[in-house]
């Protein structure tokens, strides 16, 4: 009993001196027992105090321009019917509309094709390993919308104003016109172009921290990146024969895809000044472009008078597409694919930022819909269309497959949100 008793008061604290010694033996004791103090929850890690967040993710919207769509040849021409027509034998050498002849005005082609600008979203996320910030990784992908441009011209009842198809003839040798509407050969027409473009990409990069002070910060980027484009071209024509009321329709496709897989190295130059920053990021891509062309083309031909060979029905071959070129082509090719981006963002929240940015990259040696078109056409393989009414190639297979590429180029600005954690 007396050593019980001992030992209770020997566990007894000594009574505080004052308040303040009172306040902080009960400090020292919620502490020691692990009890909650009145503070909330420990704030992230700090650095020189200052609030660390190792993640960002972002969300943006792309307002981009593209390289104009190249279109060498001319596609629809204007002219004067009088031209190679004879009253006494309607169907006669067609050069009304053809390159080179009195009147001919080229309406479409022998010009690149202005495109116009497009929407688009991109999402990033990013983050470091490690809580010094030397090592992290970041991954982002875009997709920017699919637009069409349109052009479009019709003749009247009667066929005004005249307008043609030029081609160079293989059979003749020699520039010529095929009739959409002509009032002295009797057609009444139309004719239109669409062209569509769709650009879309993603990338992963590893990063390295190089340099780190107050203000600057310097990293290093290696990683690979996946671009995507896929355009369409196609020409179309509805011609009515004012003789025998029979319609055709004739239909040219001509579509690309691009695909860039490769891996790319870069860097990022960041500078901080209180609740502004600015990053420069350069890229380089180096890796192969799978390169796909597609050629289709057909007429069909409708009505009450079947008189003109082959019949009604639909036959291959329009125009620039014709058996001799038709089918799906593809090619790999060593590509680069360089870019740069400027972004200025501003913190609004401690973990918030806003940011604006221009952005640029380039392409070369890609494929596009136009430049496969072949000016070069020999009608003799066309079922519609061969004066000798037989639709069985005579000389040159031409139009002939292309495969010509050329550089394209995107650009724009960004507009966006940033939230780290």
């Amino acid at each position: 009993m007396g050593l019980l008793s001992a030992g209770s008061v020997l566990a007894q604290p000594a009574p505080a001196t004052n308040s303040s010694e009172a306040k902080a033996t009960s400090e020292n004791k919620t502490a020691a027992e692990g009890s909650p103090g009145p503070a909330s929850s420990p704030p992230p890690a700090t650095a020189d105090n200052v609030t660390v967040y190792r993640s960002w993710a972002r969300v943006e919207y792309l307002l981009w321009w593209m390289k104009e769509a190249p279109l060498p040849v001319p596609v629809v021409t204007a002219g004067d019917p009088r031209v190679g027509f004879d009253p006494n034998f309607v169907h006669t050498v067609n050069t009304a509309g053809a390159l080179g002849q009195r009147g001919t005005q080229v309406l479409f082609g022998q010009h690149s094709i202005n495109e116009p600008p497009y929407s688009g979203v991109r999402l990033e996320l990013g983050g470091w390993f490690d809580d010094e910030e030397l090592f992290g990784a970041d991954g982002n992908g875009f997709i920017l919308e699919r637009r069409s441009k349109r052009f479009a011209v019709a003749s009247n009842a009667a066929g005004n104003p005249a307008l043609y198809f030029p081609i160079f003839s293989t059979l003749a040798g020699a520039e010529r016109g095929i009739p959409i509407a002509d009032p002295l050969r009797a057609f009444s027409g139309d004719a239109g172009v669409n062209s569509t473009l769709q650009l879309w990409g993603a990338e992963v990069n590893g990063m390295v921290n190089l340099f780190r002070n107050a203000c600057l910060e310097f990293t290093g980027l290696a990683g690979f990146r996946y671009a995507d484009l896929r355009e369409n071209l196609q020409i179309y024509d509805t011609t009515t024969d004012l003789l025998f009321g029979n319609v055709a329709n004739l239909n040219d496709s001509f579509t690309t895809k691009n695909q860039f897989y490769g891996g790319q190295l870069g860097s990022r130059l960041g500078v901080q000044l209180e609740h502004l920053f600015l990053d420069v990021t350069g890229k380089l891509a180096v890796g192969t472009t799978h390169q796909v062309v597609e050629v289709q083309g057909s007429i069909t031909q409708a009505g009450p008078n079947p008189l003109v060979p082959p019949g009604l029905g639909t036959f291959p071959g329009g125009l620039f597409a014709q058996p001799s070129n038709i089918g799906r082509r593809t090619r790999d090719r060593f590509t680069v694919l360089p870019s740069l981006e400027l972004r200025l963002s501003y913190e609004v929240a401690q973990r918030t930022r806003l940011f604006a940015g221009y952005e640029i990259l380039s392409w070369n040696q890609v494929v596009r819909p136009g430049n496969q078109i072949n000016h070069a056409v020999n009608l003799t393989q066309n079922a519609v269309l061969d004066p000798n009414g037989r639709g069985v190639l005579v000389g040159p297979a031409q139009p002939a497959p292309l495969f010509q590429r050329s550089d394209f180029w995107a650009q724009g600005i960004n507009l966006g949100l940033e939230y780290r954690y």
